[in-house]
């Protein structure tokens, strides 16, 4: 099956959307776009998953026992969600007719693993810890059809550059991303070379992006360009406020560590978290809906829970990406403790509003549960959540929207982390028809 404009990423969604299968590169694919200029081409992908992992879960009883002394002194979590929940979702999905749970995808052989394929965006942590040069504006061909681009240092000191024009076909050429946001103000995607980082990236209609790291001076230059470009106030935020953010913090885990995929808070200078639990408060708009990735841990989720009452957000929702093969197994055992199929989103709302205005959704009580269903891609690739948030939101037509520690562009949203364009790279992308 080739992407098409209309492809939803929404495979399946039960009467109330408790229960939705996803498929992940779909989900990417189409935030690349809006609905009067679609994106029609395909990203890259792993095969999907054909059979469970091996189990890692402990055989004999005094390895049993060991763990379950772990849970007791709280360094593993008990399961958030009860085993019999994710059958039954599973259960729905399968009666509704899919023997398949993800579409086809556009596979490569270095994108199998998901290891040493560049694809444009593996490189800019290191960039991020390398570059020193002061980065420059280029333009090039101005005898063609002009566009603009904003672009203005978030290092240093505040000062918005001269308004860039560019034109077809030709990318304007930035010496280095790194340290800059970036804004692509137009309603059709555009791509943007660096001569720094030797590559061609796609930036989706209407989406900013700063490629840096998560620390103390970005975090207050970013806090500045914000107010800047969002100067006026809309229906449900204030200047430099967003209705929706996502964060996907770099957890300390055994497998990151191992792997040495991506930074981790452990392997860090400075705790970005420590950061945003200082400045992001001002950026959450009355009403807003903020969302946090977790682990199975007891002490992340603490964490996360902790930042949430810091930035004055209730727990509304719980949600679970349950992991499966393309025939709808779960990767590991649902029973499982060592290692469970699922990762959680924590979703709250900032209360500086009465909750009236956002129906259900805006209940405190507790906690209600959704069950997201996906086949895993590339290491580190979520589903994206534009098309399942939008719905919670005040005016899904028109918001305001943040990404932080993000991995690829949105479009219509900010994006802010030093791997930001990490699936962005002409690399992982093709033609859908091919």
């Amino acid at each position: 099956m080739c992407l098409n404009k209309s492809q939803s990423p929404i495979l399946y969604q039960n009467q109330d959307s408790t229960v939705v299968l996803i498929d992940i590169p779909t989900s990417i694919s189409s935030a690349q776009g809006i609905p009067d200029n679609p994106c029609s081409d395909a990203l890259l992908s792993s095969p999907p998953l054909e059979n469970p992992y091996a189990s890692i879960e402990p055989r004999s009883e005094k390895a049993k026992e060991r763990v379950q002394q772990q849970v007791a002194l709280g360094n593993l979590a008990p399961p958030l969600f009860p085993p019999t929940l994710l059958l039954q979702g599973l259960a729905a999905i399968k009666t509704g007719g899919f023997l398949k749970f993800c579409s086809e995808r556009k596979t490569s052989l270095s994108a199998t693993s998901g290891q040493g394929y560049d694809g444009g965006g593996r490189k800019s942590s290191k960039l991020i810890e390398q570059n020193t040069s002061e980065p420059e504006v280029h333009v090039t061909n101005s005898n063609s059809p002009v566009h603009s681009w904003s672009a203005i240092e978030a290092q240093g000191h505040l000062s918005f550059s001269s308004w860039v024009r560019r034109s077809e076909p030709e990318a304007p050429q930035i010496v280095s991303l790194v340290g800059r946001v970036i804004s692509n103000p137009w309603s059709h995607g555009l791509r943007l070379h660096s001569s720094v980082e030797s590559e061609i990236y796609r930036v989706p209609p209407q989406s900013t992006f700063l490629l840096s790291k998560v620390g103390e001076q970005e975090a207050s230059a970013f806090s500045k360009v914000a107010r800047k470009l969002l100067p006026e106030p809309s229906m449900s935020a204030a200047p430099g406020q967003f209705d929706f953010i996502l964060l996907d913090p770099p957890w300390d885990n055994k497998s990151v560590r191992r792997g040495g995929t991506y930074k981790t808070q452990r392997k860090s200078e400075e705790d970005p978290l420590l950061v945003l639990e200082e400045m992001l408060g001002s950026h959450i708009a009355p009403g807003a809906i903020v969302a946090c990735w977790t682990t199975n841990k007891k002490s992340v989720r603490a964490t996360a829970l902790r930042l949430f009452k810091r930035w004055g957000v209730t727990l509304i929702e719980e949600w679970a990406w349950l992991k499966t093969t393309i025939h709808g197994e779960p990767v590991v055992d649902v029973e499982g403790i060592m290692r469970r199929p699922y990762e959680v989103l924590l979703v709250g709302r900032s209360m500086h509003l009465a909750l009236d205005d956002f129906g259900d959704s805006g209940s405190v009580g507790l906690a209600k549960k959704r069950l997201v269903v996906g086949v895993p891609d590339l290491h580190s690739r979520k589903p994206c959540l534009k098309t399942l948030i939008e719905p919670m939101l005040k005016d899904k037509s028109n918001y305001r929207a943040l990404e932080i520690f993000a991995r690829h562009l949105v479009a219509g949203w900010w994006s802010w982390g030093d791997e930001v364009l990490k699936y962005n790279g002409e690399g992982y992308w093709v033609n859908a028809e091919s």
